[in-house]
């Protein structure tokens, strides 16, 4: 047959060359061809087959295509049309064309090195054969691939293959065929490699001309997904052309033969100019330095071939094909050959093409993106690679919803918006309390109370919130299953809300905070007063700091100044007459000289039993408070919160201090490595900083006084930078991580930190997230209302946190630093539930592995906070985590966020349905800024969209 008398003649050609005296190649010549005369006349021919030969004989150049010109017959050489239709009849569906066993180096059923039993011939070339083999160890069918002999002696063909070998191994991508490993058989080298079933794309090509336009750019984008892999390790293949692509069993694009694959650095000079000429990139056939754009240049000559059917440098002979290629002529517009070819394909092909490599596509990405319907995203992914931040913002990922949709959520969330309201009253703690009376007016109040008390001088400062009475709540949670337990807060006594008031005679200078609390700074100070009343003005708390140097002496013998009790039954709207005289054993805060107690019940709740300890120093009242069960001494024992919230708040900084210290790590690591989005985390770190120092100008109690400046600005600047260096830190960390394996998640997030307000995406994921988020109130809200239909008692009315009461009640003076505050929040949670989703992900290796084990962790944590522990009540806490990796995991990073803004504003603010109390102007504004937040993700969405069509309004 003709295919191989041309193979073997290229091989004593490719020897031949080898050879750099004139001499010692005619002996060696003499030698290979005696007794075949015409086998020797052929081979001399090929030496004369231009008159410049000899000009080439000497250049590398020739030596690397004459090495090489065994795999590349059929295309410098055409075969005839019977040879040729033959030849691809008999190609074998392995990794090469096959080849003639009758003088093969192996035959079926050799066992090399104890391992490997041959299948048979695969193909060879100049590079050596390729055999398909049984490995005996693995149970697996592998190609391997052997050194010709002569360069197996050949110490630097050696060094040079062994290097190709650690270079393969590098790479492993669906789309790049792998290499596993090196060996020897009796003095032979070879690597073993994986066994590729199917057909190279040359022999498809050949047979049916070019490939439909679907199947070419499903090719085309496997293509640039392999080699981007490639590219990624720093490798340049160097041989990219149809005979090393296979198309396996599925049709899907395998890139083979890492023969001549290189590191990417400093590749020129003689070196660059290995490779088949047909395909290589101009900077190849000339020497110079090579770089990721010269395997996009045969890849552009694939892209042609695939497309057109075509090559798109056509010659005759070896040197005519050199000749062609370092002329100036450019190859025939793919669009001459196929008329209906998408302008879009050429253009690409064509910027492959360019002789230029600085006006070729960057990276195989680029020409993946730059193809019909090509996502950017989606090519970086498939090749393995971290897409950029500008490029997961320039995603061609449209948000706009068509206006039937978007008037579904907007209803939806109005809707949502309703239920919560008219719902409230059956879930929020604030609603089982009555709420008469303004902070003002208990301020008054609690001011009149000191005044009766012989606290008559002007206070200097003072400070007054609202504060959740936990204790009791968590006594009635665990002692009284009844089903209308909840109903008896209504009474008012004891009162599930208490009112604080504090004064003094300096201004206060809270020691951990920036703000003045119930117990910070401690009641100390001469002077100071301390007392708590329930939402109807009723006192249940006094505490009184008297003089350090006691002024008033009492002579010896001289009875205690008596004190009338009573006064302070009547503050606490008690009748002392109700209650027994007890010994006192609750020790008064500070010095006194005369102490009492009592024994009673709670008026209308004899079931609770109420304690009375008060005590007076000089005929002044000091200490006065209403002990119920569920009290302990606090300055006595340390504080332990119930077993389900300390596991849940041992959980909770556990996750905290485990995410800061990985975090850390992460984002230097991410830096070093250039992965980190530096600009996104500044812009997130100086928003944070911002929101922060407007926090602390709106929450602070400021003083007039020097620690104004030395404690508080301090203070808030510290916490302003911790948090903002927090943020930039867990984006830093988290975020490269993201957008190599989730970086839809960003998209919108990306635009939105870009300042992209309106981008339909930004509002979609916006309005999204505001369903999302009152789902999840009313979910929560089912814990609450459900069990009572059924019989069984709710679990507690939502309180979530105590910020509610220290500024949600306090009208208009809380509400913008509780607004800023749940900025924060709404950024802070979803960090933390992405950090673990994506820890577990990395974790256990698969996504939907880690997501599953992500949503039991959010399902445990969120039933431990209060959950009903009741079959029901456990049912009805599986919409919580689900809602929540729902919206990250379909929607994104946005989304989340969007949802948990939600959340936080209906939690924290104290929703009611009568809008002329005291408290509703806050809610009032926040119901604004929510409708308003819900309009702009409505109208964003649509991009412009008519709500109703023209049709519609003139029918």
């Amino acid at each position: 047959m003709k295919q191989d008398r041309w193979r073997r003649i290229d091989e004593l050609f490719g020897a031949a060359l080898e050879r750099r005296e004139g001499a010692e190649r005619a002996a060696f010549l003499d030698e290979a061809c005696a007794g075949d005369a015409a086998l020797r006349l052929e081979v001399e021919k090929m030496f004369k087959f231009d008159r410049r030969a000899a000009d080439f004989l000497e250049t590398p150049v020739f030596a690397a295509a004459a090495k090489l010109i065994s795999s590349e017959a059929e295309t410098l050489l055409s075969l005839p049309d019977e040879d040729e239709k033959r030849a691809s009849r008999d190609a074998s569906p392995g990794l090469f064309s096959s080849g003639s066993i009758d003088d093969a180096r192996f035959v079926p059923g050799d066992v090399l090195a104890n391992r490997y039993r041959i299948v048979g011939l695969l193909g060879r070339g100049g590079m050596g054969e390729v055999y398909r083999a049984d490995d005996l160890k693995l149970k697996q069918a592998v190609a391997l691939k052997f050194l010709p002999e002569s360069l197996s002696a050949d110490g630097p063909a050696l060094a040079r293959f062994y290097q190709e070998v650690s270079v393969a191994r590098q790479i492993s991508h669906r789309h790049v065929c792998r290499v596993y490993d090196i060996g020897e058989y009796s003095g032979l080298h070879f690597l073993t490699m994986e066994y590729v079933r199917g057909e190279e794309l040359s022999s498809l090509l050949k047979r049916i001309g070019r490939l439909p336009q679907d199947k070419a750019l499903e090719t085309a984008r496997q293509l640039c997904a392999g080699l981007a892999a490639i590219h990624e390790k720093k490798v340049l293949h160097r041989d990219l052309k149809p005979a090393n692509i296979m198309l396996d069993e599925q049709g899907d694009v395998r890139i083979t033969d890492f023969g001549i694959a290189t590191l990417a650095e400093g590749v020129s000079g003689r070196d660059a100019m290995a490779g088949t000429p047909a395909y290589m990139s101009p900077e190849q056939l000339s020497g110079t330095e090579l770089s990721a754009r010269s395997d996009i240049y045969s890849l552009g000559l694939i892209l042609y071939e695939v497309f057109t059917g075509k090559k798109a440098f056509e010659a005759a002979s070896l040197p005519e094909l050199l000749r062609l290629r370092r002329s100036e002529s450019a190859p025939t517009n793919p669009s001459k050959l196929i008329a209906d070819l998408d302008p879009l394909i050429e253009r690409v092909i064509l910027r492959c093409l360019e002789k230029e490599p600085s006006e070729r596509p960057s990276s195989a990405l680029q020409v993946a993106a730059a193809l019909p319907g090509g996502d950017p995203l989606a090519a970086a992914l498939a090749a393995g690679e971290t897409p950029s931040p500008e490029m997961v913002i320039a995603a061609p990922k449209e948000g706009s919803l068509r206006p039937g949709r978007a008037l579904a959520l907007l209803a939806i969330v109005l809707v949502g918006f309703t239920l919560i309201v008219l719902f409230s009253g059956r879930a929020m703690l604030h609603r089982f309390v009555s709420l008469k009376r303004s902070p003002d007016d208990l301020k008054a109040r609690a001011s009149e109370v000191a005044k009766r008390f012989g606290i008559t001088a002007q206070p200097v400062d003072a400070a007054y919130g609202f504060v959740e009475e936990r204790e009791y709540l968590e006594y009635i949670y665990d002692y009284d299953p009844s089903p209308e337990r909840w109903e008896k807060l209504r009474m008012g006594q004891p009162s599930a809300l208490s009112f604080w008031y504090r004064q003094g005679q300096r201004h206060f200078d809270p020691y951990g905070d920036y703000a003045i609390t119930y117990w910070d700074p401690p009641n100390i100070m001469s002077g100071m007063v301390l007392m708590k009343l329930d939402t109807t003005g009723r006192l249940t708390y006094y505490e009184a700091v008297p003089a350090q140097v006691d002024e008033m002496r009492q002579e010896e013998g001289q009875p205690t100044a008596a004190i009338d009790w009573s006064s302070l039954f009547q503050e606490a709207g008690l009748e002392q007459a109700n209650f027994r005289p007890s010994e006192s054993r609750w020790v008064p805060p500070h010095q006194s000289d005369a102490r009492a107690a009592w024994d009673g019940s709670y008026p209308g709740r004899p079931e609770l039993p109420l304690r009375i300890e008060a005590a007076s120093y000089r005929g002044r009242p000091i200490y006065f408070e209403m002990i119920g069960p569920w009290q302990r001494p606090a300055r006595q024992i340390p504080f332990e919160e119930r077993g389900s919230a300390k596991w849940f708040t041992v959980a909770l900084f556990t996750l905290y201090f485990g995410t800061l210290g990985l975090g850390a790590l992460l984002a230097w690591r991410n830096l070093r490595l250039g992965r980190g989005d530096r600009r996104g985390a500044l812009r997130l770190a100086l928003f944070v900083f911002t929101i922060k120092m407007i926090s602390w100008v709106f929450f602070t109690h400021h003083v007039p006084t020097v620690g104004e400046v030395a404690g508080l600005l301090t203070a808030g600047l510290r916490s302003a930078v911790y948090w903002a260096c927090f943020f930039g830190l867990m984006y830093l960390a988290m975020e490269p991580f993201i957008r190599r394996r989730w970086p839809e998640w960003l998209i919108s997030w990306g635009r939105l930190l870009s300042g992209n307000f309106r981008d339909p995406l930004v509002g979609r994921d916006v309005l999204i997230g505001a369903a999302f988020g009152v789902g999840f109130i009313l979910a929560n809200y089912l814990r609450a209302i459900v069990p009572p239909l059924f019989g069984q008692p709710m679990s507690a009315p939502s309180t979530n946190s105590n910020l509610l009461y220290e500024l949600g009640l306090l009208g208009l003076n809380g509400f913008v630093p509780l607004f800023i505050n749940q900025i924060i929040g709404s950024l802070l949670t979803p960090f933390i539930i992405i950090s673990l989703l994506l820890f577990l992900v990395m974790l256990l290796r698969r996504k939907r592995l880690g997501i599953a084990a992500g949503w039991i962790i959010l399902y445990v944590a969120l039933s431990l906070n209060f959950a009903n522990k009741t079959a029901l009540g456990l049912a009805l806490g599986l919409l919580l985590p689900t809602l929540i990796i729902t919206a990250v995991a379909r929607y994104g990073v946005l989304t989340l966020i969007s949802m948990t803004f939600f959340v936080h504003l209906f939690a924290f603010y104290p929703i009611t349905t009568e809008f002329s109390a005291w408290y509703a102007t806050g809610f009032i504004l926040e119901l604004v800024l929510l409708v308003a937040l819900t309009l702009y993700g409505f109208f964003t969405s649509l991009a412009g969209q008519p709500l109703l069509r023209g049709s519609f309004l003139e029918d």
